[in-house]
């Protein structure tokens, strides 16, 4: 489109000359005021850069891979397979891990060193971090163009039964490791994984050897905040989207990354853009980290469907159901073969799955964690789920100042 090529000529200039290695980042909001002559205020090469390049930075060999999901949407895995530790470098259990909505393989390393996909890298794994169909790292497709509504017409169940599918066989051939893959899911993640080991039951059996949900979602039905607000609205503000010509949020992804990062790092719109994160995930005070704000929001959000927005609202304004997409009634006699659309029944998942639920988290809420908990462990002798809480909101899985407790937990999850 014209328009966006003039756009980000523009907006390539104003970041050459404008800020380019100026502060863009400080330890506090209130630095944010004076941020280009605070001595407290620094350069953040990390913020909106690549994973390649940030791995590099922290000394971190990065591969970038290919994949083709059967329905012809072209994803990247980045892989990180070696570590800075020698002794580590034997280990080769894969573990796959994946952003939440509007997400990117790029959260797990937002934090330097102590990133999670560093940590599981000197941890002695073999890291393959994921990018779901629509984001920046995975926007093409065999004969779709990226601007198409045909492109867009997807929702979290076709990336349960597409992209997970093909991103696991594609690790299990890579490692020939089949059987042996842990799978890290956050949000979003946790969703599309509960969707794929039931649907996908016999898939997931024979290649997951267990499923760790980081902030889970499935049945919403104690959610707060901005889901809970704007849910209702869903099916009418992405009626209006449509009409003019958008399909999803954060579709022109380098116009959107050039602006927030003008704004989200700079007083007074950095306060707005903190009042947006903690509504829409809720807060954790000792967790927070102001210089963390503009880091986010050069990377977020990264291709989020209106069919998935709208998907999740279904949850939310059904008390908490889990299910497939609703049609309506007419639609959902054309792909269910019945007036309501089927649920999706997480008892019957045959991984075992560990629950890392934030307290303060208001789209994953404890609550809806023990509803889920009890689903996966239903009619079993032996309890296959486990619930770990932190003193996390929902993004701080990536975000918090203090993940060496989360970490530790994790691994022993993993070791199990």
């Amino acid at each position: 489109m014209l328009w966006y090529s003039v756009l980000m000529w523009v907006f390539g200039v104003v970041r050459v000359f404008g800020f380019h290695h100026q502060n863009n980042v400080c330890p506090t909001l209130e630095d944010y005021k004076t941020i280009f002559h605070n001595s407290n205020c620094r350069y953040n090469p990390d913020v909106g850069s690549s994973p390649k390049f940030i791995a590099k930075r922290y000394g971190y060999p990065l591969q970038s891979h290919e994949v083709v999901t059967e329905d012809g949407y072209i994803l990247t895995l980045h892989r990180i397979s070696g570590s800075r530790n020698p002794e580590n470098s034997k280990k080769k259990q894969p573990v796959l891990v994946f952003h939440g909505l509007g997400g990117s393989s790029a959260f797990w390393m937002l934090q330097g060193k102590k990133s999670l996909a560093f940590f599981l890298g000197d941890s002695g794994y073999d890291v393959w971090l994921g990018n779901w169909r629509g984001n920046y790292y995975s926007n093409r497709h065999v004969t779709l163009a990226e601007d198409s509504a045909k492109y867009w017409n997807f929702g979290f169940h076709e990336m349960a039964i597409y992209d997970l599918p093909a991103c696991i066989d594609f690790v299990a051939n890579r490692t020939g490791e089949k059987g042996n893959l842990i799978y890290v899911g956050h949000s979003m993640g946790t969703t599309i994984s509960y969707i794929y080991s039931t649907v996908k039951r016999k898939h997931a059996e024979d290649n997951v050897k267990a499923i760790i949900s980081l902030a889970p979602v499935a049945y919403m039905k104690n959610v707060m905040g901005a889901f809970r607000l704007l849910a209702p609205l869903a099916p009418l503000v992405a009626d209006i989207l449509r009409s003019k010509g958008f399909n999803a949020i954060g579709q022109y992804y380098k116009v959107q990354r050039t602006i927030l990062v003008a704004t989200c790092g700079n007083y007074p719109f950095i306060d707005l853009c903190n009042i947006l994160l903690i509504f829409s995930s809720g807060l954790s005070v000792e967790q927070f980290q102001a210089e963390m704000i503009p880091v986010f929001f050069s990377y977020y959000p990264s291709g989020i469907s209106l069919r998935t927005l709208e998907h999740f609202a279904q949850i939310v304004t059904s008390n908490g159901r889990f299910r497939m997409f609703d049609y309506g009634l007419r639609g959902n006699l054309e792909h269910y073969n019945s007036t309501d659309p089927p649920e999706y029944d997480t008892s019957q998942i045959p991984v075992p799955i560990h629950l890392f639920v934030g307290n303060n988290d208001i789209i994953g809420d404890v609550k809806d964690a023990s509803i889920l908990e009890s689903r996966l462990n239903k009619g079993r002798s032996v309890s296959t789920s486990q619930i770990y809480k932190f003193p996390f909101a929902h993004n701080d899985f990536f975000l918090a100042k203090q993940l060496d407790g989360f970490h530790k937990s994790l691994l022993q999850a993993i070791q199990r």
